[in-house]
């Protein structure tokens, strides 16, 4: 199953990409919230935390700060960059069984084309980079950290980089 919107370049907000990409997840997210509420219930009445910072940390955080915000990171940054090419006329955002991903509607230079490939994963990196070396959250950074693989051909931004590249190097 598949659905999709298209907007107007300017008009996507990064609001709309993120509700999108929780959209995606949402069984997951739920369960989670089910979870941590019940388990919040529990150290109310118990006094106990055990159950609430277990469910936090296991089910509630990785969700929702780990998946759901560093895909949104990654697909808002895609959208931040076309946003600023003039020839982009409208974004697409698409969502799969699999996948959430913007498209871009219009021309493109190929190193336009490669920046905006990049830019998903490299906001990402920058975030798990920073996680790490301030030594905030080093299990939360993998979880952006890991945005790098996305620029391996198997992925739909490595396919785009390394066509762009191979048609700038061709051309």
């Amino acid at each position: 199953m598949s659905s999709s919107s298209t907007r107007p370049a300017t008009d996507l907000k990064v609001r709309t990409v993120t509700w999108a990409v929780a959209a995606q997840v949402w069984p997951l997210l739920a369960f989670a919230a089910v979870l941590l509420a019940a388990a919040l219930a529990w150290m109310a009445r118990s006094g106990d935390p055990v159950p609430a910072s277990m469910a936090w940390t296991l089910a509630a955080k990785p969700s929702t700060l780990g998946l759901v915000a560093s895909f949104a990171l990654h697909e808002s940054a895609h959208v931040l960059v076309l946003k600023r090419i003039g020839t982009v006329t409208h974004i697409t955002i698409e969502r799969t069984a699999w996948r959430t991903s913007v498209i871009p509607h219009g021309t493109m230079t190929a190193p336009q084309t490669a920046l905006v490939a990049l830019a998903g994963p490299a906001a990402c990196v920058a975030v798990g980079a920073l996680l790490w070396l301030s030594g905030l959250d080093r299990t939360l950074s993998w979880w952006y950290l890991a945005h790098i693989a996305f620029l391996l051909p198997l992925f739909g931004d490595g396919q785009v980089l390394w066509h762009s590249i191979r048609k700038a190097l061709s051309g």
